[in-house]
């Protein structure tokens, strides 16, 4: 009888999940099971740290649920995420993208070579106002899950990668005047690529 896959190191795992506001009970976001979140167990480093933890030892179709404040999930709320950077970063051909509008949120890349996503504020003709804190950031959440699959990582898969997801970590990270726009991104513009797998709970 071949012993079942669990949670560990160098592990791929899938996982489907609901995410709460554990205050109001509101669905924040959901990975479905036929288009689960993945990530490689202790290499995966954009993935909520609280989140890995809960899904250790599991095994495929093993459920599991977790309660984290916010410095266990999407980081505290920090004023010094909001920023104004220069309307030219957003400049294509002297036009301003299309997808940079007030309330859209876009991907933007640090000098650091992390992917972090940023939501307009206010767009005015010579800056553009940005917040950079995660949109859960602040918040106590619950995880509800189960484990879709757990097998060995290929030797491409333990190679890490930045994604754009929700499920990113930047409790107090400083986006600042560190950000660019446009060529960084998968598509050539202030969005998502198609290549990109934009979830909550990491990639």
């Amino acid at each position: 009888m071949t012993q079942k896959e669990k949670v560990g190191p160098g592990k791929f795992v899938a996982y489907a999940y609901k995410l709460y506001n554990d205050k109001t009970g509101d669905l924040l976001f959901e990975a479905k099971a036929d288009a689960p979140d993945v990530m490689v167990y202790g290499v995966s480093q954009e993935v909520v740290p609280g989140l890995i933890a809960a899904m250790k030892d599991l095994g495929k179709s093993e459920k599991f649920s977790v309660t984290l404040p916010p410095e266990a999930a999407f980081g505290e709320r920090y004023d010094e995420n909001v920023v104004e950077l220069e309307k030219e970063i957003f400049m294509r051909e002297g036009e301003l993208v299309e997808d940079v509008k007030v309330g859209a949120e876009l991907p933007m890349m640090t000098q650091e070579g992390f992917m972090i996503k940023g939501k307009v504020l206010d767009i005015t003709p010579s800056h553009v106002k940005m917040d950079f804190n995660h949109p859960f950031a602040g918040l106590t959440v619950r995880f509800d899950g189960e484990i879709v699959e757990v097998r060995d990582a290929t030797p491409e898969e333990l190679t890490p990668v930045h994604s754009c997801g929700c499920g990113c970590h930047h409790g107090d990270g400083d986006c600042g005047g560190d950000c660019d726009c446009g060529s960084h991104t998968h598509n050539g513009d202030c969005g998502c690529g198609s290549d990109s797998h934009c979830g909550c709970g990491g990639h």
